[in-house]
């Protein structure tokens, strides 16, 4: 709506947003996401209240400050606790939400931030070279093992291994690597991603816990979309286990996207041929939840460890049990159908009607002792 079409309806609307999380209220939060974008369209004036104490998942707030990116400013206040005020501000996303927050009252010393590291928009770049040029991502990989190290040392005294370094750097470059070629058909090899995380302590003495957060965003094609470019002996075996499956759900407008986004989490799920062909590749979902699982074993009870996987309108849920699951038998490949018959781990299906994000979000959660 243009600005002028704005001026014909002076409407001004108050929004409330509580449980902004993807682990704990996925649909309530599209739906919060969904009325903001509708306020912004629709209204010359409004404000957001946020009620919730603290951060319950850094992703939503990543979506959020990409939509904000589009918006013409029309909200001008709102409430935000203070606590959640502290973590906004200790990642930088103040500016892109374009939040103008006051002083906390927080202690800073307690968050340990990872703070925003994003891409450029797809589509931007003046350089004749931007192939050649040094990558952000290879940046960010080493920048995140430095920040994973603290977090560990401050928590529970370990640190990363050799080989842990290398899993992470591995995991993040391959994640916004693939974010970079493959999430905007528009814009070939140009797509662009956001990556955040903190850890905070809660309590103090033997009682203390530290809560860390991740999450990473892909804006534009959602995976469904993007897995439709795997190696055709693949998409011929996607294609089957979808049509085999659809009739499970019955009452699903979108049953085609969920199963695809599902079946992309498999091992040897990928574009490159040769790499298939030679065992290599594909393993990228593996990779990540396998390593949270380490994560979450060495450092917490297993309590709270999570991981939540949003794409286009499909929201699935992994739970602390998926460390197993993550690691097959010698010569077996990992698979996590999200169904009764994968016994080694547990997870919970859910999808969103209508709404959905345009790309992948993936947030991550675990409490450490």
């Amino acid at each position: 709506m243009s600005p002028s079409a704005r001026l014909k309806s002076p409407d001004h609307r108050s929004l409330e947003v509580e449980n902004f999380s993807f682990f704990a209220a996925p649909k309530s939060t599209m739906t919060s996401l969904a009325a903001i974008a509708k306020a912004d369209a629709e209204c010359v004036s409004g404000r957001i209240n946020f009620l919730d104490h603290d951060c319950l998942d850094i992703g939503p707030w990543l979506v959020l400050a990409v939509m904000r990116q589009e918006m013409l400013p029309i909200f001008n206040g709102g409430a935000i606790g203070d606590q959640l005020s502290a973590v906004i501000k200790a990642l930088r996303l103040n500016g892109p939400l374009r939040f103008g927050l006051g002083q906390t009252y927080s202690d800073p010393n307690e968050i340990w931030a990872f703070p925003l590291r994003s891409r450029r928009p797809a589509g931007t770049s003046r350089s004749p070279t931007m192939h050649l040029d040094p990558q952000s991502s290879e940046e960010v990989a080493f920048e995140l093992c430095d920040q994973i190290d603290n977090w560990l040392q401050q928590s529970s005294s370990l640190e990363l291994s050799p080989e842990g370094r290398r899993i992470v750097g591995k995991i993040v470059g391959e994640t916004l690597d693939n974010a970079q070629r493959h999430s905007r058909p528009d814009f070939p090899n140009d797509g662009d991603w956001s990556i955040s995380g903190y850890m905070r302590r809660q309590g103090t003495g033997e009682g203390q816990t530290f809560i860390c957060q991740m999450a990473f965003l892909s804006v534009g094609a959602p995976i469904s979309t993007t897995v439709n470019g795997c190696v055709a002996a693949t998409k011929r075996q996607m294609d089957e286990y979808v049509a085999s499956h659809l009739s499970s759900f019955p009452n699903q407008l979108y049953a085609d996207e969920h199963l695809r986004t599902i079946y992309a989490l498999q091992d040897r799920v990928s574009g490159d041929a040769n790499a298939v062909e030679n065992g290599r590749g594909g393993t990228g979902f593996r990779d990540i939840i396998t390593f949270f699982g380490d994560l979450a074993a060495a450092t917490s009870t297993g309590v709270g460890a999570k991981l939540a996987i949003v794409s286009g309108r499909t929201c699935l849920h992994i739970d602390a049990n998926y460390c197993e699951v993550s690691r097959p038998a010698r010569g077996q490949e990992f698979n996590i159908w999200m169904n009764a018959q994968n016994l080694k781990g547990t997870s919970i299906f859910d999808c969103f009607r209508g709404n959905g994000i345009a790309g992948s979000a993936q947030s991550a959660s675990a409490t450490f002792n």
